[in-house]
């Protein structure tokens, strides 16, 4: 199976502080999914600091045109390299097969939820998805460093907050009522969070439902993930399975199995 991919830039843009790139890689673009990432970098790499590539989640994939979706906070300076290469540069990607999302065949409202590195993952699923049920991403960050909502298709709802990664429960339980909270009304919720953040997305869910069945919250984990095949086990986290790594069992969880410290 094929997981490394040269892949030209087509086009790039500035949203702000991010930086989006559209790269040409038809086979990766043909089996990549929700919650796909990459391990990036220039090539010619200018030197080799920084040693191992870049990860970053995948904004979107389109089979049809063979073109693969960048969205990069170039604030990390690995991610620094990546964001300025210009149009007609190459990057060395690395796509190693993934634990994607996966929603339910009588999934009708899906609520999104997200902030940080993985929060690009949610941008995928949306396009993915918006043309056969009802999507409302709620998302939430530094001022300049949100995806700008015009990359989604004009059904998926959104809700911005620009307070931080924190913002994103202010967002969440905005709700005058019980009845009408988003976690409430949703038949599946995606979300898109650092581990700092499990906790709280729990405590959510737990107050706004009389029953988490399995599979309802699924959680793409933002964090390390130094080598991308399991060979590492720098990226690994507690579950109620014992301890998995994020780029093999993962990076998508389910929300129930991710064990938090406290």
């Amino acid at each position: 199976m094929q997981i490394y991919y040269t892949t030209p830039i087509r086009e790039r843009h500035q949203f702000n502080n991010l930086i989006w790139l559209r790269l040409e890689a038809p086979a990766l673009a043909r089996i990549a999914r929700p919650g796909q990432f990459v391990l990036a970098r220039s090539t010619p790499a200018p030197s080799l600091d920084p040693l191992l590539r870049q990860p970053f989640f995948l904004a979107g994939a389109d089979p049809s045109t063979g073109m693969i979706e960048l969205l990069i906070d170039p604030r990390e300076t690995a991610a620094t390299l990546v964001a300025e290469a210009s149009v007609g540069a190459t990057l060395d990607l690395c796509a190693p097969p993934v634990n994607p999302f996966t929603l339910a065949p009588t999934t009708q409202t899906l609520l999104l939820a997200g902030a940080g590195p993985s929060l690009p993952a949610l941008l995928f699923l949306a396009r993915y998805v918006a043309a056969r049920m009802s999507v409302a991403l709620f998302m939430a960050g530094d001022p300049g460093y949100l995806p700008p909502p015009f990359l989604l298709p004009p059904t998926v709802e959104v809700q911005v907050s620009a307070e931080g990664s924190a913002g994103l429960f202010t967002l969440l339980n905005a709700t005058t009522t019980l009845a009408t909270h988003p976690a409430r009304w949703a038949d599946q919720l995606a979300l898109a969070l650092p581990l700092a953040l499990i906790a709280p997305a729990a405590a959510v869910i737990r107050s706004t439902r009389l029953r988490w069945e399995r599979g309802f919250a699924q959680v793409a984990l933002a964090g390390p993930l130094p080598c991308g095949l399991g060979i590492c086990r720098a990226c690994q986290i507690e579950t109620r399975q014992g301890w998995q790594r994020r780029c093999s069992e993962g990076p998508v969880f389910d929300l129930r199995d991710v064990r938090v410290a406290g």
